[in-house]
Parts: structure tokens; sequence; C-alpha cells
């Protein structure tokens, strides 16, 4: 883990804004999150855009410009 605490392989969405979700991983803190596409995560997640800030995801490619292959953890619905 990092000074973060989100593990290796792992994303939380803090928040959502037009078109973007800001995340934090292993590589990314609060102070500095990834953007990537709202819409991508809640494709891949089924989840409404709406719906994700606050959840933790896994991801199967996660680089310093780039995550993808997002799978919703601890999915309430399950």
């Amino acid at each position: 883990m990092t000074r973060n605490d989100i593990p290796h392989g792992q994303a939380r969405v803090l928040l959502t804004f037009g078109d973007q979700a800001e995340l934090v991983t292993a590589l990314y803190t609060a102070d500095a999150p990834l953007r990537v596409p709202a819409a991508r995560i809640a494709e891949q997640a089924g989840l409404p855009v709406n719906e994700l800030p606050g959840r933790r995801f896994t991801v199967a490619s996660l680089t310093r410009d780039d995550a993808d292959g997002f799978t919703l953890l601890d999915d309430p619905r399950a």
C-alpha cells in the first residue's frame, strides 16, 4: 500500500465533474488525483455516473496516464 492506503490494482472515485472522474490510486493521491472519463468507469462497472463518487474498484490497467478495466468492489447489489 502507499501513503493513501489504496492497494495496487485498485482505485477510489473521489468525485465526478463534467465528463471526468477524479481517482485516488496507488500512484495518485487526493491532492493530485488521476482524471479519467466517468462514462468509461460507469460502463465497465455497470453503474450510473452519479453513483461513482466514493466507490472502490479493481482496475485491470493502471499507468501514470490512465486507468482502465474497472470492476466494482463491495457491490451492495450483490
